[in-house]
């Protein structure tokens, strides 16, 4: 194509080229997921930050810039649909008259409609850690930070709409009738399920896997996933092998 012809790369090269970015992208998700250190216990995030300059604290704002930065990941994975570009930090509902109040959404993803995708850590926990008294045979409580990201992603939803302006990465703002907003997708990331609660065939593993899906598979507009599992498919996307099935707890 005309493409690489003005660059001087065969189209061989340019999926060589591909593929080792996304596999050395796909070296640091593992890193962030398993937390590992190198020789000198210094921490994969910390490495991270010093890096890319990233002055913000905490686990969250390595995710938000590495998923930002590798589009690839959220873009070829989320739910079976195309997303085109990925927008950080975009306010999506009314601001009062201070201009503050406005839900704030991570990542919003633009194609034909819009989606919306929030981000928690890998180490934010699904579930509480104890079965409490009030819990019923074959339930699991879900923790107060997961039962606040689903209510905030909630907000997010209902506060969106297509008056909202919304701006790229240039400050350009996004025409919302080619780009539209109707009833959006909305996306959580969050937890690491084989972390938290492995499929070890152990009771109150099992509890949690299916209290998990329940919530999934009855939530219409959310899409929950978890750091692993959204390493698995970014994966198959950079190699041609397949994870072993025990792939997160060996060495």
């Amino acid at each position: 194509s005309s493409l690489t012809a003005s660059i001087n790369l065969s189209s061989k090269d340019i999926k060589e080229l591909l593929l080792s970015q996304r596999r050395n992208s796909i070296h640091w998700f593992y890193a962030f997921l398993k937390n590992l250190h190198n020789k000198e216990t210094v921490y994969a995030f910390d490495t991270y930050k010093y890096k890319h300059n990233i002055s913000e604290q905490g686990e969250e704002s390595v995710w938000h810039h590495f998923l930002k930065s590798n589009e690839w990941i959220i873009g070829l994975n989320v739910d079976l649909k195309f997303i085109r570009d990925l927008l950080s930090k975009q306010k999506v509902g009314a601001e009062d008259s201070k201009g503050t109040g406005s839900p704030e959404v991570d990542i919003l993803g633009i194609s034909y409609f819009t989606t919306l995708i929030e981000l928690k850590t890998s180490r934010t926990k699904i579930f509480k850690n104890k079965k409490t008294s009030k819990s019923r045979a074959n339930t699991w409580d879900f923790s107060e930070d997961f039962l606040e990201a689903y209510s905030q992603v909630l907000s997010q939803r209902s506060e969106i709409s297509d008056t909202k302006d919304i701006k790229d990465e240039n400050g350009n703002i996004i025409d919302t009738k080619k780009n539209r907003i109707l009833d959006p997708k909305a996306v959580l990331i969050i937890g690491n399920r084989n972390e938290e609660f492995p499929h070890d065939r152990i009771s109150e593993n099992d509890i949690k896997t299916d209290c998990f899906e329940r919530i999934r598979r009855d939530s219409r507009n959310i899409e929950i996933i978890t750091y692993d599992e959204l390493f698995e498919r970014a994966f198959h996307i950079a190699y041609t092998e397949k994870l072993p099935k025990d792939w997160y707890s060996i060495p």
